[in-house]
């Protein structure tokens, strides 16, 4: 299934399942306001079995017997599918060849691949949805960029999980565009600061559940500013692909249902294009995944003296 999280015509937020033929079910409305379809998050913690009266549900609206509670998603406006997480967002750092070659040379660095996965994280006040905007402050940054990244969800508890069975606690997988100001991300050691501002999180546009993407390696990761490409790159050729990361992650650190673990983006980010090209206000940002969709937003300028009185 395609999960999403979008607020209705009457400004309730509720989470609904992409139809076959573009329409979103409203399951929260369809289940009649039950708990485990309150958001997201409530589904997720309600397990298989709510998973299941999902299922049953989009069966019948493919057969128009809920055209009642189905929506064209154009008059819908959706959020990220977990608009506020639980928990900061996990993120990968240098998880293709590709960035790391790229990174070294855009650096004047020494070309070294990771033995382990590079864990930061994003505040949760960074997460935003499909068409919000992405801030653009000139005060803090000159050097704003992308990362288009598969993210995984996790749907089970645990901790000192293994690769093997990493996969029994993945709920599904989505995108996150994990935004940086380079300037502030590389002025010290720790990352959360230039990668962590409001906005720097776009997730979306659905979560599409592990057993419709079996097959996560051919996932294919393009970004593209303003109509140009300016990433590509199979997901299979992560060095730490989702089960690694899951299992490296949660040795001593438990993660709970709905962690989102953001997965690391290809090469061709805007520092390390000849020359650099950084995002301006303006530009449309899209971030596309076979089989999930596109996420895309508008870089917006922020105006001081509006931000002041924010």
């Amino acid at each position: 299934m395609r999960l999403a999280t979008f607020i209705t015509t009457s400004g309730q937020q509720h989470v609904g399942a992409l139809l076959s033929d573009g329409r979103l079910l409203d399951l929260t409305a369809a289940t009649e306001g039950t708990a485990a379809f309150s958001s997201m998050l409530a589904l997720i913690d309600a397990g298989v079995s709510a998973l299941a009266i999902a299922r049953g549900l989009v069966d019948q609206a493919e057969q128009h017997e809920l055209d009642h509670h189905a929506y064209r998603t154009d008059g819908v406006q959706l959020l990220a599918p977990i608009p506020r997480p639980r928990k900061n967002v996990y993120c990968v750092g240098l998880n293709f060849r590709s960035h790391v070659e790229q990174n070294a040379q855009a650096l004047g660095q020494r070309f070294e691949l990771p033995d382990v996965p590079l864990f930061f994280s994003k505040p949760v006040t960074a997460v935003v949805g499909p068409g919000a905007a992405i801030n653009y402050d000139r005060r803090l940054t000159g050097q704003l960029d992308y990362e288009v990244e598969l993210a995984v969800v996790i749907g089970r508890r645990g901790t000192w999980i293994t690769a093997k069975d990493a996969g029994e606690h993945i709920f599904g997988y989505t995108i996150v565009n994990d935004v940086s100001a380079r300037d502030l991300q590389w002025r010290t050691s720790q990352f959360l600061y230039g990668k962590g501002l409001d906005t720097y999180c776009p997730m979306g546009p659905v979560v599409v559940t592990r057993d419709e993407l079996t097959e996560v390696g051919d996932v294919i990761l393009e970004l593209y500013v303003n109509g140009e490409q300016r990433q590509s790159e199979r997901a299979g050729n992560m060095l730490f692909p989702p089960e690694v990361a899951i299992a490296e992650l949660s040795r001593g650190l438990t993660l709970e249902p709905g962690d989102v673990i953001s997965l690391g983006t290809p090469g061709g980010c805007g520092y390390q294009l000849m020359p650099p090209d950084f995002l301006k206000d303006g530009d449309l940002v899209e971030c596309r995944a076979t089989a999930i969709g596109v996420l895309a937003n508008h870089v917006t300028e922020v105006q001081p003296a509006l931000a002041a009185n924010a």
